[in-house]
């Protein structure tokens, strides 16, 4: 077998790895990035932004979890869409959240870029864009290094995370945590940026195809992250506004750097800015890794072209799909607006997560005839709880503005004449 052939991945991620990749995209995927955005918005109540947003990925993360026992396999909104509802919904779900994983790697990128050039006066875009062709390299020597290189990363910015806590802690009570200048629809709106912040843990589930046994550890995996995330997320929160206050910590930057200088002098924030460095480089890592495993699937499924799942057969890495997924990430990294990039990216990715939920509802909820445990426990876990996430996901939604819904319309129109392409003149889809 040579490397043009093969397009098998290799089983070797277990429980902790892979929660340790769940924590690594979701925690530099907001807290260093959007945190100064949604201030500006739901005011010194940003922490409570966290939590609405942190219920509805909730939701969501449980029916991805209860559905990866059904079907564990890579591009797993492509999966469930396509056995619940057929082919070709299946295909635009798992085309939208390509596109959307993608865009919110180029926006974390260009988080990194605002880091270093607070920190070294490098242009923000010529750092993102260095940062993602290393990730593109790293990507592609293999799965185990690459998450090792993560877990060490991760680890970094969580110490980044508990010294902005501990920063914090002097001035707890120093102002009003529910000041909300915008009042609850400026909660709501924050909510549905932060919501940027929780964009990594479906990904998860495009380990599944390199995980010993993903029936049982990526339900746990998934769930473990969002409650790690989440308390990381509130207790930041609380800490940033608690120094700055909210008009401060938007008008920043890079305003976790800022909230421990305050407190600490400009020593400590060169640390933190460089905790912010390795939290972002971290997370632009890990959605490489996870937006190529879902193309790879993809491909595989004669979705996108059947090239794209070629693995090699020395790294056992899909390097062809790494490559096209880091050069499409460089293109949005020139939009050059955070603010912007993470409007797009949520409201593609919340109408992924809809559809996930109603997919759950339909698969486990009224279709499954042999459900485990009770009948209420089955009641509220594969009806009530996908629900719920699919409501919040729409509600959430309706704050991002007419562009972001013009954008998603787009991406799917396209996804559609794809599709059409497809079936007519190539091979038709699995």
């Amino acid at each position: 077998m040579n490397q043009e052939n093969s397009h098998k991945l290799t089983r070797r991620l277990g429980l902790t790895a892979a929660t340790i990749s769940g924590v690594g995209v979701i925690v530099g995927a907001g807290i260093y990035v959007i945190i100064g955005v949604a201030a500006g918005r739901a005011g010194n109540a940003v922490w409570l932004s966290f939590i609405l947003a942190a219920a509805g990925a909730t939701f969501t993360g449980l029916s991805y979890a209860r559905l990866g026992r059904l079907q564990s396999k890579n591009a797993p909104e492509f999966q469930y869409m396509k056995l619940a509802f057929g082919v070709f919904p299946g295909f635009l779900t798992g085309w939208l959240i390509v596109w959307a994983v993608i865009i919110s790697g180029a926006a974390v990128a260009l988080g990194f870029g605002s880091y270093l050039e607070y920190l070294s006066g490098v242009p923000a875009v010529y750092g993102a864009v260095g940062l993602t062709v290393f990730m593109i390299l790293v990507s592609i020597f293999g799965i185990r290094e690459s998450v090792v290189v993560a877990g060490i990363l991760t680890a970094v910015a969580v110490a980044g995370l508990l010294l902005v806590i501990g920063a914090g802690i002097p001035c707890l009570g120093d102002v009003n945590l529910l000041e909300m200048p915008e009042g609850i629809s400026g909660v709501m709106g924050a909510a549905s940026l932060i919501f940027f912040a929780y964009v990594g843990f479906e990904g998860m589930a495009n380990f599944a195809e390199e995980m010993k046994n993903p029936r049982r550890d990526l339900p746990r995996a998934i769930i473990l992250s969002l409650i790690i995330s989440t308390l990381l997320y509130v207790l930041v929160a609380i800490s940033a506004v608690s120094v700055l206050g909210w008009v401060r910590l938007s008008q920043s930057e890079a305003p976790l750097a800022q909230v421990v200088s305050v407190v600490m002098g400009t020593n400590a924030n060169l640390f933190v800015t460089i905790f912010a460095l390795a939290s972002t480089s971290s997370t632009v890592l890990l959605l490489m890794i996870a937006s190529s495993r879902s193309i790879w699937a993809l491909s595989k499924a004669r979705v996108f072209p059947h090239v794209l799942s070629i693995v090699g057969r020395k790294r056992n890495t899909p390097w062809a799909a790494i490559i096209v997924i880091g050069l499409i990430t460089i293109a949005f990294i020139f939009f050059q607006d955070i603010k912007l990039v993470a409007e797009l990216t949520n409201f593609v990715i919340l109408v992924c997560f809809t559809a996930v939920n109603i997919s759950a509802i339909k698969l486990l909820g009224y279709e499954n005839k042999t459900p485990s445990g009770s009948r209420l426990s089955h009641i509220l876990l594969d009806i009530v709880s996908p629900g719920l996430g699919a409501i919040t996901c729409i509600w959430l939604s309706l704050y991002l503005g007419w562009l972001a819904a013009l954008f998603g319309l787009g991406l799917l129109i396209l996804g559609g004449i794809v599709y059409i392409v497809q079936i007519r003149f190539f091979q038709p889809m699995e």
